[in-house]
């Protein structure tokens, strides 16, 4: 029933946009969207949630053709790799670096394959696709840092290699995705994505974001946000773990006394 109502009400400002006068089309964005949610809360049996994604573009004039981009990252992290070795017929954890900040969750939905969309360097600009994310080896050795990565291909051997590693890691854990054919286009007004968001996802705030290109250039943006809390007694744990570690640690010593006294009892009446 939300979807259908924000659905209506996009419908509704979209079309007092098209119906202005030739100032205010001038001035309005070409691309207005929703999601249908803006919440998700995740509990002990929490499985995954899909989120639809939708919203309405008005052409620009430019005489080309209209895609839309949708893309979802989670709160940035930092993250440690580390890179393996054989030594004796055994491989063995080597080298670690650090890369970040990174999004821990990062999707990617479009009309089309993203090369047929927009050139490398927009794409980069804008930071659509997972190649393009841009960040730091934050533990490079001096030679690294007098190159640092730029979000393209350009960037230093290692840099590179990491970057590919984690992006493998993360799209084996379902975290990053990238769906050539996830944003469908209804009569050249009206468009919708569907996402499916995984069971291990990280908290935080997300962000959300709507691209409408045209002629392999942004001509249309929309942001917006997205929470994702754990609730119930987790939600409480959590909480008390980061913000009163004496109250937790008595608290768990509390559990174990109360179950080894428990444990106990019942022996003894055995």
């Amino acid at each position: 029933m939300k979807t259908t109502i924000s659905f209506l009400a996009l419908m509704l400002l979209t079309a007092a946009c098209i119906t202005g006068g030739t100032a205010q089309k001038a001035s309005a964005n070409a691309l207005v969207a929703d999601l249908s949610k803006d919440q998700i809360r995740v509990a002990s049996n929490f499985t995954g949630e899909k989120i639809l994604l939708f919203g309405a573009i008005e052409g620009t004039g430019t005489g080309g053709a209209s895609d839309v981009v949708v893309v979802v990252r989670g709160p940035s992290e930092n993250f440690t790799l580390r890179r393996k070795k054989r030594m004796a017929g055994i491989w063995i954890n080597a080298e670690a670096r650090t890369l970040g900040p990174l999004p821990g969750y990062y999707a990617v939905a479009s009309t089309r394959p993203l090369t047929d969309i927009a050139p490398v360097s927009e794409r980069a600009k804008h930071q659509i696709g997972p190649e393009h994310l841009r960040f730091s080896l934050l533990d490079q050795t001096p030679e690294a840092a007098a190159a640092p990565n730029t979000g393209s291909y350009s960037g230093p051997r290692d840099i590179a290699l990491y970057h590919e590693s984690f992006v493998r890691i993360k799209s084996g854990q379902n975290l990053y995705s990238v769906d050539p054919d996830g944003v469908r286009i209804i009569a050249d007004r009206l468009f919708r994505a569907e996402l499916t968001l995984p069971s291990g996802l990280p908290f935080g705030t997300y962000i959300t974001e709507f691209f409408l290109f045209e002629k392999g250039r942004v001509v249309g943006y929309q942001t917006g946000e997205l929470s994702v809390a754990i609730t119930g007694l987790e939600q409480w744990l959590r909480v008390t773990a980061h913000d009163m570690p004496l109250l937790y640690g008595l608290f768990g010593v509390f559990i174990a006394g109360f179950m080894g006294w428990g444990v106990a009892t019942l022996f003894r009446r055995v």
